[in-house]
């Protein structure tokens, strides 16, 4: 099921309360949607995907405006049911007799929905001519009260075909994330073969996160393509702040980030403190040198040098791996979600308590001689208390006593006897009389 019509007639708002999630942007700005969202819906014993699109409006259209144009027109052509959003506060014009008329010859099934219709006297004061488009189904809601919405799940429910593919929910969530065009959406194209996403040279063409699924050795993973982050002094306009805080939301609810870097640009501050906030959110991480393609005159050791760059200014990810690709050619993308894989494994992996205390013994701290009146600081255990990402308890006697130097040998201990790589590990100091 898709959803149609001219900027601005609640399509996305439509698409919001259906899906209960907030998922597209909604505002007052003509042409936020640009990309189409994809959501699962179930009423009624029943489940289907309803897909939010651009603005059909006419006029001068510039290279992104005839891009979503076309989209839209793609997601049409292969929907089963298609709901038509016209303003009922406004009067119909040939634009939308137009859409109908391309509609039509499609041959699909359709329903008008009369949105914005939130009162007796605004329902009253509906045009006539929204009954004289020669759509045999209609429906009149206010998409932003929910007004209707039920009545309108249920005429889409009896239209839309009995059976319905159930799709299992993610193994993995990736978000893709990084600095305004480096080329996150060409990579999302390039893993899916297609022009799935708005990929333009200009950049914040992509405004809203777009859940693409996917299956992969087995593995169902949600790809998150998130809009670039400038940082906050550059943002100038609302529809970008909500695209910001949009993105910041994906991040913190996936697994893995793919955090793009454009391998022909020094790194930036902002390139820091995007990395800085997926690993505060405790994401698995593979940074992603995108465009290798560009990289001149390149000889055996040229990959070593930008790694080693990569590692002296990102030292806080250090046990994030590298990768190195071209989105444009498609290169190293199986091996990209190869190793997503690999890091969902390493974070949800369980380390048995006798290994545990066997790593412990090896790297106990000599004990120290006592100040007066203290007592030294004394390693009693350690447990795995969690995982995704993986979680230690160390107990100690005397926490406020334990040096941070200690705990990071753990950690590499940790990592170089039971892997971890690609992923936080998190380690947290307690009293021994709570072991």
């Amino acid at each position: 099921m898709v959803l149609v019509g001219r900027t601005n007639a609640g399509k996305s708002t439509l698409f919001n309360t259906f899906s209960a999630s907030g998922k597209s942007l909604v505002s007052d700005i003509p042409g936020t949607t640009r990309d189409f969202s994809v959501a699962k819906i179930f009423w009624r014993q029943k489940q289907f995907f309803v897909i939010d699109t651009g603005g059909l409006d006419a006029g001068r259209l510039g290279e992104i405006e005839k891009y979503v144009q076309a989209k839209a027109y793609e997601a049409i052509a292969f929907a089963d049911l298609i709901l038509l959003i016209i303003d009922g506060r406004a009067e119909t014009i040939a634009e939308d007799k137009k859409i109908i008329k391309h509609l039509k010859k499609l041959k699909k099934k359709i329903i008008l929905v009369i949105n914005k219709i939130d009162g007796d006297k605004i329902r009253r004061n509906i045009s006539p001519d929204m009954y004289r488009l020669g759509v045999k189904n209609v429906e009149i809601i206010s998409a932003l009260n929910g007004i209707g919405t039920g009545d309108l799940l249920d005429k889409i429910n009896s239209l839309l075909p009995t059976k319905n593919t159930i799709t299992p929910p993610a193994d993995i969530k990736i978000s893709i994330i990084g600095k305004t065009n480096v080329g996150k959406s060409s990579l999302l194209n390039a893993i899916l073969g297609e022009d799935r996403v708005i990929v333009t040279p200009l950049p914040h063409t992509t405004r809203e996160p777009q859940n693409i699924e996917i299956n992969f050795q087995g593995k169902n993973i949600t790809l998150i393509d998130t809009a670039g982050l400038r940082k906050r002094s550059r943002i100038s306009n609302r529809l970008e702040k909500f695209s910001a805080q949009k993105t910041l939301q994906t991040i913190k609810k996936s697994e893995i980030s793919f955090f793009v870097v454009d391998v022909t640009q020094k790194i930036s501050n902002q390139d820091q403190a995007i990395a800085n906030f997926s690993q505060e959110n405790h994401n698995g991480i593979i940074l992603v040198a995108n465009k290798w393609d560009l990289v001149p005159d390149k000889d055996p050791l040229t990959m070593q040098k930008y790694v080693e760059y990569y590692q002296h200014l990102f030292r806080n990810l250090w046990w994030a791996p590298i990768i190195f690709i071209s989105a444009l050619e498609k290169q190293r993308m199986a091996k990209l979600l190869r190793l997503a894989i690999s890091i969902h494994q390493e974070r949800n992996k369980i380390v048995p308590e006798k290994d545990l205390e066997i790593l412990l013994n090896e790297i106990k701290p000599k004990k120290s001689k006592p100040s007066k009146g203290k007592k030294p600081v004394t390693v009693k255990g350690l447990k795995q208390t969690g995982t995704n990402p993986p979680a230690f308890s160390l107990y100690v006697n005397r926490p406020d006593l334990m040096h941070q130097a200690y705990v990071n040998l753990l950690e590499k201990k940790l990592r170089i006897k039971f892997g971890f790589t690609g992923t936080p590990v998190l380690i947290s100091i307690n009293e021994s009389n709570k072991l």
